[in-house]
């Protein structure tokens, strides 16, 4: 990856640990999120049992699910908010108007509710206890926003988690390309225009961990073959 001059070679088993991590968002296998957070060297090891007892997971991927989607922060926070109001129908069908600051308040304390009881399961289905907090500034562009966020899941959990040299190079990167994709096209996801790279990848290498992958991407975490994905990858 290209940045200012700079370059950052990616070791092949970093970019087969990428592919996992990716895949497995894809298909929504969440319980594999701290193995690959291991793997892309985010957390040491010995720390995993720490991660699966944070409720981590659920912040990390619910924060890439919708960063996925393009957009920025703002288009982020539209479908959060779209996504809240069907959520949240019935509790909020006495008001008028849902986006009136009441309808609004209403709805955003249901969620808070609802993301610490999430994370707190989360944290207790891995054996832990009471799940760590998280948040962040608005941005630019979704990559420099998620930045922003891990670097604060950092700050909270440094314990636990911590930042490799090679993110903040890619980083870097692709929030200067996003921003100017963004700057064209207020729906610009970066992450879509990486998908032609990632289905040739995962079709053309023949090596255990990225057949692992394709089927994930595929599969899921099941037997039945989702054809959707499957139209995705193919085109």
């Amino acid at each position: 990856i290209l940045d200012w001059g700079m370059t950052q070679r990616v070791p092949s088993d970093l970019q087969l640990s990428l592919l996992e991590f990716i895949a497995n968002l894809n298909a929504e296998q969440y319980d594999r999120v701290p193995d690959d957070l291991v793997n892309l060297r985010f957390v040491p090891a010995d720390k995993i049992g720490e991660l699966r007892a944070s409720g981590l997971t659920v912040a990390i991927s619910k924060m890439l699910r919708l960063a996925a989607k393009g957009g920025g922060p703002a288009g982020a926070m539209r479908r959060m908010v779209e996504e809240n109001k069907e959520k949240y129908a019935a509790q909020l069908s006495q008001f008028d108007d849902l986006d009136s600051p009441e309808a609004t308040k209403e709805r955003q304390r249901l969620f808070r509710e609802d993301w610490q009881r999430e994370q707190a399961a989360d944290a207790l289905a891995r054996g832990g206890g009471a799940p760590a907090g998280g948040g962040g500034a608005a941005a630019s562009s979704t990559t420099a926003d998620l930045t922003a966020k891990i670097e604060q899941l950092q700050s909270e959990n440094a314990d636990v988690f911590a930042i490799p040299d090679y993110f903040v190079y890619m980083s870097r990167a692709f929030s200067t390309l996003e921003g100017i994709g963004l700057s064209s096209d207020s729906n610009y996801a970066i992450l879509k225009e990486c998908f032609p790279y990632l289905a040739k990848r995962l079709l053309s290498d023949d090596s255990p961990r990225a057949r692992g992958a394709l089927r994930t991407l595929l599969y899921g975490g099941g037997d039945e073959l989702s054809l959707s994905r499957l139209s995705e990858v193919a085109s």
